[in-house]
């Protein structure tokens, strides 16, 4: 894989919505283990109303391969919404991820290290 500016993780890089969208799920998925849990009453009032406190930007670090095993790096910045700033949590986390599609894109590979903000 050859190194190239990060770009927007969409469609030109190559993969379907469809494949874009179940690997930004699994990896959210993963992710959210990995970022702290708000205070109960923040997290029920959030459940119910079916939102979250953390945006998610994706960058793609090298172009896709596209054989019949997916690989993709991405980075991911994580940021906690503005209104959530009282909780006393860090509003800011980096990660750099890579994903592994096989035959079944249902159950994509995914491994993940956190980088220093």
């Amino acid at each position: 894989m050859k190194k190239f500016a990060m770009v927007k993780f969409d469609t030109s890089c190559g993969l379907t919505k469809k494949q874009i969208d179940h690997i930004k799920f699994a990896v959210k998925n993963t992710v959210s283990k990995h970022l702290p849990i708000l205070p109960e009453p923040v997290e029920m009032a959030l459940f119910f109303q079916g939102r979250d406190a953390w945006i998610f930007s994706w960058s793609l670090c090298a172009k896709p391969s596209l054989d019949q095993n997916i690989s993709v790096s991405l980075e991911i910045v994580v940021k906690l919404k503005k209104e959530f700033y009282d909780c006393n949590v860090p509003k800011r986390y980096k990660f750099l991820c890579q994903v592994q599609l096989g035959q079944d894109i249902y159950q994509p590979k995914v491994s993940l290290k956190e980088l220093a903000v």
